[in-house]
């Protein structure tokens, strides 16, 4: 049947308008698409280098593994991270006999990339989820733009979501329980949107420490902010005892329910490499990692704890808390918790010669990111300060003194400080969350310096039409990609000549 004149031409005019609107939705979220793209290739570009077990690679892929023979484990860490690993190693049809001996070569025929699929994906989403947190806070698009664009490019954040390690899945749920606990204040109870982001909030508080307990941080946060600033205790009864349901019982089942799901799966004693280290396998493991075995706790746990699920729930946690007090382990790579901000002590997870030049992958951030993000802690305190002492006569914007701003620093703090108190080794990869609220409040503070400097700039836009404000914008994001660019030989195992790795090691500390 043919058509019409006048219907082709109703046709040409509905398809040049779908044209326009799909053109016009890039132009205006061009930004978001920007990073998107950016951040799945950045975290999944060389992803199979080196193929070889990496680091704790040794631990997070043999625990995954262990879900498919149901073989019990032992592991200081709750167990989300590692079941969530188990699930691509089962699509993946990844081989339960793989010793997953540290440094040892992954074999053609064995899927390891499968494995490395999922930090890498939680990785590539953590840099779009800043951007949405960041607005939903209320900050400008501007702010949301660099802050996702540092993370985009912050070089630790890479390399953690490159390999089969926990840290970024853990990260990435810290961030969206925040984002779901700032959407949910946007609706009033008893609505359905309340229920649905108070319980997705919930969830995902759950999920944060059932991956590793330094995600109990963001718990504390989001329960100090409706303790003390929304008030929890002066709202109707039925909308107090609604939150504690949801916010506080709710985690707490839902942290069972993941330890069910682990004692469900691994009912079976095990026969060799249980737990924690290996022990057939501790005298290399000590030598590939320079850890000292006489300082090291080596454990031994081959069979799944009995009775039932209470009992047995008890007494691994029991374990775990044991193991994490314990202070007579050591670690080379170990670093003070103070001196993360400064980024004094990175990793080292690969070395490998390649005809004359060597592969070298270290945990190691983009040295701007880092101390950018410490410079926007130290500038924002110092301007906070300064205008009380001059009793408010500077003109600092509202940014400067907003609930989320300091929703960002308690944040900073809540996940910083309390690694003061932890006697067993701690590492630099413990300082992501801290470094992502610095980050943002980098970004707030970078925009009310240009403010300052170049008059109120529009919320609704990453650049503006004073063309000085747009400069020093522009530098600062070149600086950073600039920096990722110089640093990638680190981050992804680019062959450097011992001058080109020298050339890179700025400070003292980081050549080791």
């Amino acid at each position: 049947m043919r058509l019409r004149d006048s219907e082709l031409f109703e046709l040409y005019k509905m398809t040049k308008y779908l044209k326009i609107k799909f053109i016009s939705k890039i132009v205006n979220y061009w930004d978001i698409i920007f990073l998107g793209i950016l951040a799945f290739f950045t975290r999944f570009f060389y992803l199979s280098f080196p193929a070889k077990v990496i680091f704790d690679e040794a631990h997070f892929g043999l625990y995954a593994s262990k879900y498919l023979s149901h073989q019990y484990y032992f592991d200081i860490h709750p167990p989300l991270g590692k079941l969530l690993l188990a699930i691509p190693a089962f699509f993946g049809k990844i081989s339960q006999d793989f010793d997953w001996a540290p440094m040892s070569d992954y074999s053609s025929d064995f899927n390891f990339l499968a494995l490395r699929f999922l930090p890498a994906f939680f990785g590539s989403l953590l840099v779009i989820l800043i951007y949405f947190l960041v607005k939903e806070m209320g900050f400008s698009r501007r702010i949301a733009f660099i802050s996702s664009f540092f993370v985009l490019f912050g070089n630790a954040f890479i390399v953690q979501s490159q390999f089969i390690l926990l840290d970024i899945i853990l990260v990435f749920f810290i961030f969206l329980s925040l984002y779901f606990f700032i959407v949910a204040k946007r609706f009033s109870f008893p609505s359905r949107k309340w229920y649905v982001f108070n319980i997705l909030c919930g969830i995902s508080l759950a999920a944060a420490f059932s991956i590793k307990w330094t995600g109990l941080a963001i718990l504390a946060l989001v329960w100090f902010f409706i303790l003390f600033e929304d008030h929890l205790f002066l709202k109707q009864r039925k909308e107090i005892l609604a939150k504690i349901c949801l916010i506080f019982f709710l985690p707490l089942l839902t942290y069972f329910l993941f330890f069910s799901c682990h004692f469900y799966l691994l009912p079976l004693n095990c026969a060799s490499d249980c737990g924690e280290v290996f022990e057939s396998k501790t005298t290399r493991y000590a030598y590939i990692f320079r850890m000292d075995p006489s300082t090291t706790a080596f454990f031994h746990y081959t069979n799944p704890p009995q009775g039932n699920f209470l009992k047995k729930f008890i007494e691994e946690n029991k374990l775990k808390l044991a193991d994490t007090l314990d202070n007579k382990g050591t670690h080379y790579y170990r670093s003070d918790w103070f001196t993360w901000p400064f980024m004094l002590r990175p990793i080292r997870y690969f070395l490998e010669n390649q005809n004359d030049k060597n592969s070298h992958i270290y945990f190691f951030g983009n040295p701007l990111v880092w101390w950018f993000g410490l410079l926007g802690i130290l500038g924002y305190f110092y301007l906070i300060i300064r205008n009380y002492f001059f009793q408010f006569k500077l003109n600092l914007p509202e940014n400067f003194y907003s609930r989320n701003l300091c929703i960002l620093m308690f944040g900073y703090l809540i996940c910083f400080i309390p690694f003061a108190t932890i006697p067993r080794f701690i590492f630099a990869y413990h300082y992501l969350p801290s470094l992502i609220f610095s980050i943002i409040i980098f970004a707030v503070f970078l925009e009310g310096i240009m403010t300052m400097l170049f008059g109120k700039m529009p919320k609704t836009k990453v650049f503006c039409e004073n063309k000085k404000a747009n400069l020093a914008l522009l530098l600062v994001l070149f600086a950073v990609f600039a920096s990722f660019v110089y640093f990638s030989p680190l981050t992804y195992g680019f062959p450097l000549s011992e001058e080109q790795f020298q050339s890179r090691m700025w400070l003292d500390t980081w050549n080791y």
